[in-house]
């Protein structure tokens, strides 16, 4: 028998196993690196052969129009061209207006359309080029475009590393977290900030205030002193709307938004933004202070999904969906508007050192959240606990949002703890 059941294999054990010690710097004249780090750093050599990604083409519906399809990742890498960056995903962002209407209002014959308005991922491979230069295999990096799909090829003009300040914390947090803030913050941000002017104890009309957008809205308004009223459909969106610092909470479900707004708040609405339209928006405009301004951010009760897309009964006044595809501004009297371009010249506009307008919104919201100014909700089932993984969830993360199940931003986990980084 023997007499030390438990014998231990190494004479000089290491008490501390996540010690890091210079034993490789000494004998081989380099730090050490992880298996991680050198799988990052020699990307392309450890990338699987085939990948899935979600297609469509066009159709009635995201979900008739959409497929998931395996294709070769050597395409991939023997496409990449100057000024490319091939791209694998980890979070993209569900935005469920546009991914319908990239299917819906597709010319009849469109197919191969890649889905997804944005993502975070992580650079694998890199093109030749100056618009290149930057990036760096290995990198995590937001990008606009294809983000349902596991591998993505994309120009590296649409993408962008994130600031030092949200760097840091997409690495010692949830990089979702920062996919939110790149359309729905920067949106909010640039309504709120630059196309409307919010004055303090202004009385600011969120709608749907605890979607991906509206949760932005909220804080921006309550940043500059405003008076925030924001509706939501459930207990659950109350009591999220409350702290993100909504004023007066409305349930649609249970309260009439114009009634509210009338006993409550009789000097009228300043700012509202509205992205449901139908009846809420017509209580906004019958109580819209003079001088008072409508931003549209889409009207989710006239999209596809709906059986019977609601109209809004405002007299003289044109279908919200066509003011906001045409970017019109609706002159409503006495200074009042509905403005369709949220943007206002945000895209074109620069500032005295030259930067882009846009540029400067969107680096400023993701420094804020970095610091911990601005919040951004992610949809999932609760912290830790995704609630959709994988491409192949993308039809279901898309219903669930446009259903308004949501408290934030709905994502698809496209790589969810995989064993290797790639």
């Amino acid at each position: 028998p023997n007499p030390n059941p438990n014998p231990n294999p190494n004479p000089n054990p290491n008490p501390n196993p996540n010690q890091v010690t210079d034993t490789v710097e000494r004998l081989c004249g380099r730090p050490a690196t992880s298996v991680e780090q050198f799988v990052n750093e020699h990307a392309s050599e450890f990338l699987p052969t085939s990948y899935r990604r979600l297609l469509g083409r066009a159709a009635g519906s995201f979900g008739e129009g959409a497929e998931v399809v395996t294709q070769p990742i050597a395409v991939e890498l023997e496409a990449l061209g100057e000024g490319e960056l091939l791209i694998k995903v980890l979070v993209a962002g569900v935005n469920g207006g546009a991914d319908t209407f990239s299917v819906t209002r597709a010319a009849p014959d469109a197919k191969d359309l890649k889905l997804g308005a944005e993502g975070i991922g992580m650079v694998v491979a890199c093109g030749g080029g100056a618009d290149v230069a930057h990036f760096a295999v290995g990198q995590r990096v937001l990008f606009l475009g294809g983000g349902y799909s596991e591998y993505v090829r994309l120009g590296a003009k649409a993408c962008f590393a994130p600031p030092p300040a949200a760097a840091a914390t997409t690495a010692a947090g949830d990089p979702a977290e920062l996919v939110a803030l790149r359309i729905s913050g920067l949106t909010a941000a640039t309504a709120l900030g630059r196309t409307a002017t919010i004055r303090k104890d202004d009385v600011v009309v969120v709608t749907a205030c605890c979607g991906a957008t509206g949760s932005f809205a909220v804080q921006e308004a309550v940043a500059r002193g405003a008076t925030v009223v924001g509706t939501v459909g459930s207990d659950e969106k109350a009591a999220a709307a409350r702290a993100l610092g909504v004023t007066r909470v409305v349930n649609y479900k249970a309260e009439k938004l114009g009634a509210v707004l009338a006993a409550e708040f009789p000097k009228g609405v300043a700012v509202a933004y509205e992205g449901v339209g139908g009846a809420l928006l017509k209580d906004v405009v019958d109580n819209l202070a003079d001088d008072g301004s409508i931003l549209l951010v889409g009207s989710i009760s006239q999209y596809p999904h709906n059986a019977e897309p609601e109209p809004h009964g405002i007299e003289g006044v044109a279908d919200a969906m066509d003011i906001f595809r045409a970017g019109e501004t609706v002159d409503l009297g006495k200074g009042r508007s509905i403005v369709g371009n949220v943007w206002g010249d945000a895209f074109g506009a620069l500032e005295p050192d030259g930067q882009r307008t846009l540029t400067a919104i969107r680096d400023n919201v993701y420094e804020r959240h970095g610091r911990g100014e601005l919040t951004a909700l992610v949809d999932d089932v609760r912290p830790g606990a995704p609630r959709f993984v994988g491409v192949e969830q993308a039809e279901a993360a898309v219903a669930h949002m446009l259903a308004g199940r949501n408290v934030g931003k709905v994502v698809v986990r496209v790589a969810w703890r995989m064993r290797s980084p790639l």
